[in-house]
């Protein structure tokens, strides 16, 4: 059968068209309600009234009369709820959704096939796509690894009544799908290096951060390090798949999968020693591909905080100065004040013309060679008379270390919450600006909870994101 045969010509328009956030939103809130329903189905007008409340309670999800295309102004909606209608009418006619009849005239909603399928995609491929109130925005998807090492371990370590055809079939589904979860995390772990990059700014780099953390470290990678940690079944499912090799009972068993798409039972059997090898090759290259994650995990890390320290530092720079000066004529471009700023900074610089000097005139002497004065050598007789004092040993620590962060942290915090608005205004200098920086940058390193908020804070120099910083019990 033809692709395209299941799939409707205008099935992916929705997700194409100028409202496609709206559509896409209203979709998996709809696919939510529908997972609730019986078996047969949801009730439309259940559906409509989540719609209308969840439209309601979300403002940034709103249809724009202006950019849809092909609609008569008397059908465009007016309200929350006439856009509940008719968001599910252009799903239904985009064929993700049918509507049957009962007997009683009750509408009932259900899910094409292939709306199913793509929708479980969207969800598995980023659960933070599911819009519902049960989820926050920091939502962990508790099965994106969750299960399936141990499955495979239990699958093959059953001892009683053991059907191997049907065993194997879903220890091999399970070790693709293992496969396919670790792949998604290697390419958003790439996804956020990338960012360091293209990012340039402070406010940036934080918010790439905490999201890191909430998305990527607490909900995946640590999940897969310890939950899930490879290492504690990786041996024993070897060992057990080599046995089923080795095995000619098992072995012929296992056969049985392919005996419906092989000419021989030779075939078959050749088939299952392949995909058997297939999972133990997985499995023994599986500590390889942790350990370039763990890689990546650092470098994404490392490469963000130096990037924030080195822009932090920038400012006393004559490099920092003059990005602040095109940053300050590209903003006021983008308000119309652009004469302005260009008739403020043609008075910040006068460069001379430049002068040439006559090199045989010049008082200039070139050095002679060196050479090493004894005096210079410095020998226990040169420490006498130096007091370490605290003073002088604070002129050679870091600036900035763990501990004196954390300290600022807990004396900054009220209830156990230290709220990065109550330190950063106008009369925030940008000594202790740099404190709250590296208060989430320490923050991320220690596991601290982190809630970023909606709301802009800034000094006279940056601004960023607010943030809330709570310690872990």
């Amino acid at each position: 059968m033809d692709i395209f045969d299941i799939i409707p010509d205008n099935f992916f328009s929705l997700l194409s068209s100028k409202n496609k956030k709206l559509y896409l939103a209203c979709l998996l809130q709809t696919f939510k309600v529908y997972e609730t329903g019986s078996i047969l189905g949801v009730d439309k007008k259940i559906v409509v009234d989540d719609l209308q409340i969840f439209l309601e309670n979300n403002s940034k999800y709103f249809y724009n009369l202006d950019e849809e295309e092909n609609v008569d102004e008397e059908d465009k909606p007016q309200t929350k709820r006439d856009v509940a209608y008719y968001v599910l009418k252009r799903m239904e006619d985009c064929g993700w959704i049918y509507i049957d009849v009962t007997n009683d005239y009750v509408e009932i909603l259900n899910f094409s096939d292939v709306a199913i399928t793509v929708c479980e995609a969207l969800l598995n491929a980023y659960p933070q796509l599911d819009y519902s109130e049960d989820y926050p925005d920091d939502y962990v998807n508790p099965n994106e690894y969750q299960g399936y090492i141990y499955s495979i371990y239990s699958l093959l370590n059953k001892k009683d009544d053991v059907d191997y055809s049907l065993t194997f079939s879903l220890v091999y589904s399970e070790t693709r799908q293992l496969i396919r979860s670790i792949r998604r995390l290697d390419v958003r772990m790439k996804d956020y290096i990338q960012s360091v990059i293209d990012n340039t700014d402070i406010k940036s780099l934080m918010e790439k951060l905490v999201n890191y953390k909430n998305d990527i470290y607490e909900t995946s990678y640590i999940k897969l390090k310890i939950n899930d940690n490879i290492d504690r079944y990786r041996l024993d499912i070897i060992t057990r798949l080599e046995e089923y090799l080795k095995d000619e009972m098992i072995l012929n068993a296992v056969a049985l999968n392919y005996t419906a798409v092989t000419k021989t039972k030779e075939d078959a059997i050749r088939k299952a020693v392949k995909q058997i090898d297939e999972v133990i090759d997985a499995f023994a290259a599986l500590k390889e591909f942790i350990d370039e994650l763990d890689n990546k995990n650092r470098n994404y890390i490392n490469s963000t905080i130096g990037k924030i320290k080195f822009l932090l530092s920038e400012e006393d720079n004559v490099v920092g100065k003059l990005n602040r000066i095109l940053k300050y004529i590209k903003d006021s471009n983008k308000v119309g004040k652009l004469d302005k700023a260009m008739t403020l900074v043609d008075k910040l610089h006068d460069i001379p013309s430049l002068k040439i000097y006559d090199m045989e005139k010049s008082l200039y002497q070139p050095r002679g060679s060196y050479q090493r004065n004894p005096n210079q050598i410095l020998d226990e007789s040169g420490l006498t008379g130096i007091e370490l004092t605290d003073d002088l040993l604070g002129n050679f620590k870091n600036a900035y270390n763990e501990n004196e962060i954390i300290l600022f942290i807990e004396n900054n915090s009220v209830d156990g919450i230290f709220d990065a608005s109550r330190i950063v205004n106008d009369n925030c200098d940008n000594k202790t600006f740099m404190k709250v920086v590296y208060a989430i940058i320490i923050s991320v390193e220690k596991r601290y909870i982190i809630n970023l908020k909606d709301e802009i804070i800034e000094n006279k120099t940056y601004s960023i994101r607010n943030f809330t910083i709570r310690k872990t019990l």
